[in-house]
């Protein structure tokens, strides 16, 4: 074949295998097959890799490329099994991703709205969020740290406290408080030990305060 004519046959191939490979994943979910699970992949494979086979034979036996050596039709279908059964793992495994990555967003989207927003997220601006994870004393002021990062507010660190009503968390230190889903583990120095949060930070745990996080599991 010269080019254009080599070009145009294989433009030819790809767009209608694509077609028929859509069209047996079709079947096999009409059968019955769920679009989720292994088989349908393999059954669909199985179909696509029958029709695709006629598509190419077809073709290829076709004037003006029509070929005198052109092989078998049951070697031509092992070949395109291959490359369907190939084509339909990888698309298995990417469905398969999406669908666990898609169900994780969606359950920590609904943790977050179903979570109680405390009275002190009222006092944060706006593109601060709600969830608040830590919060620290600083002279007079109380440092609150949410996922999009850090503001300040002119308030007593008990009053603070008491305004974080709703939600589960713990006084680590004197000076620190640490909503419980901010805490992502905890790593010892010797005889310190420190609660690690998202953003890398390391909160110091107080001796005082070490009982209550040992009870809830953490320590």
């Amino acid at each position: 074949m010269d080019l254009p004519t080599r070009i145009f046959y294989w433009s030819l191939i790809s767009t209608s295998s694509v077609l028929f490979g859509y069209l047996g994943f079709a079947l096999a979910r009409a059968i019955g097959f769920n679009k989720d699970d292994a088989p349908h992949a393999a059954v669909g494979s199985l179909i696509a890799s029958f029709f695709i086979t006629v598509d190419v034979w077809a073709i290829s036996v076709t004037k003006p490329w029509g070929s005198q050596s052109m092989i078998g039709f049951w070697e031509l279908f092992g070949y395109v099994f291959v490359v369907t059964a190939v084509i339909g793992a990888l698309r298995y495994l990417l469905l398969t991703f999406l669908a666990r990555e898609t169900s994780i967003a969606e359950e920590r989207d609904e943790a977050l709205t179903l979570r109680e927003q405390p009275r002190l997220a009222r006092r944060l601006p706006d593109e601060m969020g709600e969830d608040i994870l830590y919060l620290s004393v600083r002279d007079h002021m109380v440092d609150v740290f949410t996922e999009a990062g850090q503001t300040s507010l002119r308030m007593r660190f008990r009053d603070a406290l008491d305004e974080m009503d709703g939600v589960p968390g713990y006084r680590v230190h004197r000076s620190h408080w640490v909503a419980h889903h901010a805490v992502q583990g905890v790593e010892r120095d010797q005889a310190r030990v420190y609660l690690r949060l998202p953003d890398g930070r390391k909160v110091p745990v107080s001796r005082n305060y070490r009982p209550e996080l040992e009870d809830a599991g953490l320590i």
